[in-house]
């Protein structure tokens, strides 16, 4: 059994400067009210991640700076649980970013997990795009133009 939360967020910003708040993890807890996270940005890397009731320590299998970040947990074994969390960074024929925060849960787990997170699929997620657009609309606005 597999679940998958995908959304979708459209940033007035270049990817670099979508790139450098999502990445800038130790911030998250300036903007985000979903997660905090500690770690860096780099394949191999372990980050710890707290979301409202766990916290987890995925590693980072995916950072190309500018186009996708992403990280992988597993509890115990990939057979009874495992996540894959990925942003990926598109720029728009507008100069505006867009970024699909996507998640894909597996294992048998999944299915008693499942309604903690079809809540957090409408809430979460939601909330946390919300919070990196206006993060990286912010910084973008105060930054001075040359």
């Amino acid at each position: 059994m597999s679940y998958v939360i995908n959304t979708i967020v459209d940033i007035n910003a270049s990817r670099a400067a979508v790139w450098s708040v999502l990445v800038d993890f130790a911030a998250y807890g300036e903007w985000s009210n979903f997660s905090r996270a500690e770690g860096a940005a780099q394949v191999g890397s372990r980050l710890t991640m707290r979301m409202p009731g766990f916290s987890f320590r995925p590693t980072v299998t995916v950072a190309e700076s500018g186009q996708q970040l992403q990280w992988a947990g597993t509890l115990f074994t990939k057979r009874l649980f495992h996540g894959e969390h990925s942003f990926i960074l598109r720029s728009n024929p507008d100069g505006t970013t867009r970024v699909t925060n996507r998640e894909e849960f597996s294992g048998f787990l999944v299915t008693l997990a499942q309604p903690f997170m079809k809540h957090n699929d409408a809430n979460g997620y939601a909330a946390f795009n919300a919070g990196l657009k206006r993060q990286v609309e912010a910084r973008t606005a105060a930054a001075p133009r040359r």
